[in-house]
C-alpha cells in the first residue's frame, strides 16, 4: 500500500520551494505572485501554497496587498541599507559576546571550519562563497551563546542573501573577505572584543557604504543576467 504523504510534509516541502524561489530571486522583486501557477507547478492545492506565502510575509520576503494578492517585496535601496546597518548591529554584538562566553573548543572549530573553506573556495562560484561566509558568521553568533542572534542572523541572511551574492561577483570584495574573517579569528582568539568590533564594523561597511550600488547591480543581474566583474 503507498503511503499518502502527510499534510505537515507537503506543508513544509511547499515553504522550503517557495522559500529558496524568493530568496533566489527567482521570483522577481515587485512581481505578483501567482498562487494558481505556483500550486500546479508544485503539484498541490492553493492551500499549502498560501500557507507558505503567509509565512514569507511574516519573515518580511513577501507582502501581501489587500484584495490584490501576494508580492515578491520589492529590491529597495533604504530597505537594503537598513538590513544591512540590523546585520552590523547584530554581527558586533556577536564578536563581542564570542570573546566573553565562547569556549576554546567553539574557537578551535570556527578556526578549522575556515581553513577548510578557505582551501576550497578559491574557485567557487559567488552564491557558493555567500554560503561559506554565511556560516562563518552563524559560527561565531553561536559562540556568542545567544540562540536569538543566530535566529535573527538566518532570517536576516535570507533577506540579503541574493543583493550579497552579487556583491561577491567583485573580486576585490572576495579577496577583502577572505583577509578579514582571518584578522577577525585572530581578535576572537586574543579575546579582544574592541578588535573583534572594529574589524566587523569595517568589514560589513564595505557593503553597507555601497548599498546604493549593490542594488543597481543586482537589479542589472535580475533584468538582464549580466554578472558583475570588477
Amino acid at each position: 500500500m503507498r503511503s499518502r504523504k502527510r499534510p505537515a510534509d507537503t506543508s513544509a516541502r511547499v515553504y522550503e520551494a517557495l522559500r529558496k524561489k524568493v530568496v533566489d530571486c527567482e521570483l522577481r522583486p515587485g512581481a505578483h505572485v501567482n498562487e494558481l501557477a505556483l500550486a500546479a507547478e508544485l503539484k498541490v492545492s492553493r492551500t499549502p501554497v498560501r500557507e507558505a506565502l503567509r509565512r514569507l510575509v511574516s519573515e518580511g520576503l513577501v507582502t501581501v496587498v489587500p484584495n490584490k494578492g501576494f508580492f515578491r517585496q520589492p529590491l529597495d535601496i533604504e530597505l537594503i541599507r537598513s538590513l544591512f546597518e540590523i546585520r552590523l548591529a547584530i554581527e558586533v554584538l556577536s564578536v563581542r559576546l564570542f570573546c566573553d562566553r565562547a569556549s576554546d573548543r567553539d574557537l578551535a572549530d570556527l578556526r578549522a571550519q575556515w581553513q577548510a573553506a578557505k582551501a576550497t573556495g578559491a574557485g567557487l562560484a559567488p552564491a557558493a562563497i555567500v554560503e561559506i561566509d554565511e556560516s562563518f558568521h552563524i559560527a561565531i553568533a553561536r559562540g556568542a551563546r545567544n540562540p536569538e542572534l543566530v535566529r535573527m542572523l538566518y532570517d536576516l541572511n535570507s533577506r540579503i542573501r541574493f543583493v550579497r551574492t552579487v556583491a561577491m561577483e567583485r573580486r576585490a570584495l572576495r579577496k577583502v573577505t577572505v583577509t578579514d574573517h582571518d584578522a577577525i579569528i585572530a581578535a576572537l582568539a586574543a579575546r579582544d572584543s574592541a578588535r573583534a568590533e572594529e574589524l566587523m564594523t569595517r568589514h560589513i561597511g564595505l557593503t553597507l557604504e555601497d548599498a546604493a550600488g549593490i542594488v543597481r547591480d543586482s537589479v542589472v543581474r535580475i533584468y538582464l543576467g549580466e554578472e558583475v566583474a570588477l
